[in-house]
């Protein structure tokens, strides 16, 4: 029972971040993430690498702002959890839609999620973030 519960707490924390970044609540989503951060979006075009937590979040801050909404769907997950680590994968949407005079325009983007965490006192904490993207339409 206590890993059934530890592995709903670590797939929790995931989608918790999913829903902090759709509400645009950065203290919130700051406060999943260990103060280093392995992200690998390459996908998308940037770069992989090692990223302290403050700068990920300024970042993603920044990047979404533009936009007048985000949403995020998450499914399919799938956990490992050992004593103090855990993987949870899933696949993914983001819709990230802004608005115009012909009704707004929408861009999606479709791939899967691989996140590592760290358990701790305080929870479970965000130290790998890693996106693949399978494909996007639309456009912003």
């Amino acid at each position: 029972m206590r890993e059934m519960v530890r592995q709903m707490s670590a797939e929790r924390a995931v989608v918790e971040l999913f829903v902090a970044t759709d509400r645009r609540d950065w203290a919130r989503v700051r406060r999943l993430l260990t103060s280093q951060v392995e992200v690998d979006m390459s996908s998308l075009g940037g770069a992989a690498g090692l990223v302290d937590a403050d700068a990920l979040v300024a970042a993603w801050e920044a990047g979404l702002a533009p936009l007048d909404a985000v949403h995020h769907q998450v499914g399919n997950l799938r956990s490992t959890i050992h004593e103090d680590d855990a993987h949870v994968a899933c696949h993914g949407v983001a819709y990230h839609h802004v608005r115009s005079d012909d009704g707004g325009r929408t861009r999606r983007f479709v791939g899967t999620y691989d996140v590592g965490l760290q358990d701790s006192p305080r929870g479970w904490h965000i130290h790998t973030f890693r996106f693949d993207l399978r494909f996007t339409d639309g456009f912003v």
